[in-house]
């Protein structure tokens, strides 16, 4: 499988923009990494069946809290002070699933960073980690949005939740970490590129041109990116896919049409 460079040690970060600097509850943080309490299993022991948290009883020192997990480091620290709005206003115009996500992000006063940094845990079970923490932070803070770095996405707190309690290790929560972005061309076709897929370990997909309706196109990549991450398997080059045996695309790995690493591109006209 081809895989962009360091794609496992690359620390996973994620932010949570909140309207004060009220701080989570420990507990609830542990829990959602691992930990057992009152003799229970925790909710990533089932995804990968090994001790995920040793309970060593970590505190917020000056609104930070910093705790071992497995071979690497949990970090979620307060800052005091908004997300720079010059990261967040590109993903908040874009994002048509949250209309609001402007007017909702830019009330933030303060926010969250929350980091999975070192160790060699693999690299979607980091983001699903980071997925289950930042959830506890979300629904246990004054939390107005969160803002996922890795795919240059936002989303609504309640929706976040939502779709990180059914995350699991072969059910990534796509909608979370990719973004399925579809622009027009000058002849009337479409045009699609993901974000996200890198720090996974894959490569990006790319459609320059297609006929589909902006619903199909942007559900076929979609299913697509979460099909790769799911079985963990690059689609090789030169492979063909499709919905039907009829509609069958051609896959080729190569250049991208923006100043990125190589992608896999897929041939619809």
């Amino acid at each position: 499988m081809t895989k962009p460079a360091d794609s496992q040690a690359t620390p996973a970060i994620a932010m949570v923009a909140t309207s004060s600097a009220r701080l989570p509850s420990i507990p609830k943080i542990l829990q959602a990494c691992g930990a057992a309490p009152q003799g229970k299993s925790g909710i990533l022991g089932t995804l990968f069946s090994r001790k995920a948290f040793p309970a060593n009883g970590p505190k917020w020192e000056n609104g930070s809290l910093v705790c071992e997990l497995l071979d690497a480091q949990l970090a979620v620290a307060l800052m005091p002070a908004p997300i720079p709005w010059s990261s967040l206003e590109g993903p908040c115009a874009t994002a048509w699933w949250w209309p609001d996500a402007t007017n909702a992000m830019r009330r933030h006063t303060n926010h969250f960073l929350v980091a999975l940094i070192g160790g060699g845990i693999e690299a979607v079970e980091r983001r699903l980690i980071l997925t289950k923490v930042v959830s506890a932070v979300t629904s246990d803070t004054d939390a107005v949005g969160v803002y996922w770095g890795d795919g240059t996405l936002v989303h609504e707190p309640r929706v976040f939740t939502q779709l990180a309690a059914k995350a699991r290790n072969n059910n990534i929560p796509g909608p979370l970490w990719i973004d399925v972005r579809i622009e027009r061309n000058d002849d009337g076709t479409l045009r699609c590129f993901t974000t996200g897929l890198a720090p996974l370990g894959f490569l990006e997909i790319e459609v320059e041109r297609s006929d589909l309706s902006h619903g199909d196109l942007a559900g076929f990549v979609g299913d697509t990116a979460c099909y790769i991450v799911n079985q963990r398997l690059q689609i090789p080059d030169g492979n063909t896919m499709g919905r039907t045996a009829e509609e069958m695309y051609l896959v080729r790995h190569g250049p991208s049409m923006f100043d990125r690493p190589p992608v896999m591109r897929l041939v619809m006209t």
